[in-house]
């Protein structure tokens, strides 16, 4: 039997103010990712930075900063039973430019490759650092994160 894995995703202020939010999750779910922690959350413009620190240099990300700080998002934390949640969240999230994502992932109800309603860690470590910077040490012991 595969060991569980964990994976990191934000819904974007879009997602939360277009009321996506359980639409998102129940895509999710039926992918075979289990939510294990979500919560709501307001970033500051240090928690956006952190969040696309490999995105620092490209010309777009002031913009990304001020989207990513302008209204609340959920932060949340996925497991899959089958050893790869990284690879199975970011193939439920879809392609970062909604016009290429495929239908029934996230990013396919986004606008723009800005306003694309999700985020997801790139790969194993970048995600636990991500939930390890957005989730306290008590709310990961719950999930045997911790």
């Amino acid at each position: 039997m595969t060991a569980p894995s964990f994976s990191f995703g934000v819904l974007k202020p879009d997602c939360v103010q277009r009321g996506l939010v359980e639409r998102a999750f129940a895509l999710i779910a039926e992918r075979g990712l289990e939510i294990v922690l979500r919560k709501k959350a307001t970033l500051s413009r240090a928690d956006a930075v952190f969040l696309y620190r490999r995105l620092v240099e490209r010309d777009f990300f002031p913009r990304l900063v001020d989207f990513m700080t302008s209204a609340g998002v959920v932060l949340f934390v996925v497991q899959s039973q089958n050893g790869n949640a990284v690879r199975e969240l970011n193939s439920v999230t879809g392609h970062t430019d909604p016009a290429q994502a495929k239908l029934k992932t996230l990013r396919s109800m986004g606008e723009n490759i800005c306003h694309n309603i999700s985020h997801s860690s790139s790969d194993e470590a970048t995600a636990r650092e991500d939930f390890s910077y957005f989730f306290s040490d008590e709310e990961l012991r719950t999930v045997g994160l911790a």
